[in-house]
């Protein structure tokens, strides 16, 4: 393989034009070399849009020997199936939340990297931005004392389509797999261990056959929670995550995804000192950088040799097992554990 790493995508679907193939363009060491769909014109469409060449067929451009690596943003219920395929193919692999629908999904997936030598990266794109990383480095630091509570929302207001994939349980629809993987990840994160248990109750917009709006918590060890609400049916909230602490507080509002000028951090150390004059939180402001763009050149940093994956996939394993849970305490209205085989082993 040269130093370049040199791209495939997996159809013409909206995400890759709007967030990746911008951010693979932009990247060092990677080039867009070749765009697939199973309708000819939209490849060719597509490829002369970005100045690549066209595949007929996924996989004619698996067995395109001038692709290293390729990007899956296939319908949900496709996402293992495709890694699969592209990884006996011998590509690295970029896909798209959530890696997979099971447990069992995820580790066919890491049996196929095992075989073939080749990596995995699930696109959290959130999760190589300045200002997340920045939130992780304070709370580890004690910024926040011990983190108590992990506060997420996420919510786009999406009309009703009942021939999209986001609408269609059979294809890994309903707000669960779109938004809730990121609420689970989050917390997962800010917390650095995995869930216990998971409690959510659903409601459905008429006629529809998924959840659109869920709302429930994460319970981790000790008293540590993660309250979060996910929906397809509200506009999104500009507070989308809140970590409090036994010494205070983090806020991380807007997305961060929408090419924003730049995002901010909002801090406050102490305990009850915000009440007192002059206890404004501290702000960090973090120019705009693409989160898609630095998704792509970590792993072709990875898979030119230069740096390790921050994430393998005993994580997405262990988050693809709390959305489980999460599946499982919507339908039976109870809570719901998540089993401790798939909880990523922690060094603390």
């Amino acid at each position: 393989m040269t130093d370049v790493v040199r791209w495939g995508v997996l159809s013409t679907a909206t995400i890759s034009n709007e967030g990746l193939i911008p951010g693979l363009l932009a990247a060092d060491g990677s080039v867009l070399a070749a765009i697939a769909s199973r309708t000819p014109q939209r490849a060719e469409d597509a490829a002369a849009r970005w100045g690549c060449r066209a595949h007929s067929s996924y996989d004619q451009l698996l067995d395109d020997p001038d692709i290293d690596a390729v990007y899956i943003p296939l319908p949900n219920h496709l996402h293992a199936t495709w890694t699969v395929r592209a990884l006996e193919a011998g590509k690295h692999v970029l896909c798209e939340k959530p890696l997979a629908l099971s447990v069992q999904e995820v580790d066919a997936i890491a049996a196929a990297s095992r075989r073939t030598g080749r990596l995995v990266l699930e696109a959290f794109m959130y999760r190589h931005a300045r200002r997340w990383r920045r939130a992780l480095e304070l709370v580890s630091a004690g910024a926040v004392g011990e983190p108590r509570v992990v506060r997420i929302g996420f919510s786009f207001a999406t009309p009703t389509s009942l021939g999209s994939p986001l609408f269609t349980p059979e294809e890994g629809g309903g707000i669960i797999w779109d938004m809730g993987c990121y609420a689970t990840s989050m917390a997962r994160g800010i917390f650095d261990e995995e869930p216990v248990e998971v409690f959510g109750f659903a409601d459905r917009r008429t006629g529809q056959m998924t959840e659109t709006s869920v709302t429930g918590v994460l319970r981790f060890s000790g008293a540590s929670t993660a309250p979060f609400w996910i929906s397809f049916d509200l506009p999104n909230p500009f507070a989308q995550v809140e970590v409090v602490g036994t010494d205070g507080w983090l806020l991380v509002p807007g997305t961060g995804m929408r090419r924003e000028p730049y995002t901010k951090l909002l801090l406050h150390r102490g305990g009850g000192e915000i009440f007192l004059e002059g206890s404004e939180p501290a702000l960090e402001l973090f120019p705009f950088e693409d989160p898609y763009r630095l998704e792509v050149e970590r792993l072709a940093d990875a898979i030119r040799g230069r740096a390790p994956l921050p994430w393998d996939l005993g994580e997405s394993r262990a988050n693809t097992a709390a959305l489980e849970a999460m599946h499982a305490s919507v339908a039976g209205n109870l809570p719901c554990p998540v089993p401790a085989s798939a909880r990523v082993p922690r060094s603390s």
